[in-house]
């Protein structure tokens, strides 16, 4: 799953890239501990955008807009989120402040909408708060995912980021695309 953060900042971080990914500084054990111990880690991976370094029109003048992904795990974990989320907040706001550019992040923070695994199910309908859908692993990735029309049942059709070809918002439209032209030839 993912712990996501959306941030106004009432600064611009023009020397931080558009996209920034930060490694955990134990990435094997931090893969480890979202698959298989299914445990918050203390030393998290991260990916950062930074979008108005490419187009200064998706914030205010002289503000930002920063999305934080943070990989882990799914709500299969038994992670107590409404326990857990403020203290992980900080632990990645700390980890941005320590390892990127982002020193004063903290302080120029105006707006936060924060999303758990627990939110992603119970506010976004994603079961168990697995935003990267039934598996993310060689056996559900592209053709391997199940196809856009059932095969257990005539006339059911199914689209989105678990479907073939996968997730990511281009790879979703093109699901939707391969679901309707199914439609289409169906209803001819």
């Amino acid at each position: 799953s993912t712990f996501m953060m959306y941030l106004g900042l009432k600064k611009e971080y023009l020397s931080t890239p558009h996209h920034t990914i930060v490694f955990s500084e134990d990435y094997h054990k931090n893969v480890i501990e979202i698959f298989e111990t299914k445990k918050l880690s203390s030393n998290p991976s991260l990916y950062i955008q930074n979008p108005c370094v490419t187009d200064d029109s998706l914030a205010p003048a002289g503000k930002s807009a920063v999305y934080i992904l943070v990989p882990v795990p799914n709500n299969t974990s038994g992670i107590d989120w409404d326990k857990e989320k403020e203290t992980f907040r900080d632990l990645v706001l700390d980890t941005i402040s320590k390892r990127t550019e982002m020193k004063d992040i903290r302080e120029n923070i105006e707006e936060e909408i924060i999303l758990t695994p627990k939110d992603w199910q119970d506010k976004k309908s994603v079961y168990y708060g697995a935003t990267f859908n039934l598996a993310h692993n060689i056996g559900q990735m592209l053709y391997l995912r199940p196809h856009n029309r059932f095969e257990e049942y005539d006339n059911c059709y199914i689209v989105g980021g678990g479907t073939h070809p996968g997730s990511g918002l281009p790879t979703i439209y093109e699901s939707a695309k391969i679901s309707v032209s199914l439609l289409e030839k169906d209803l001819e």
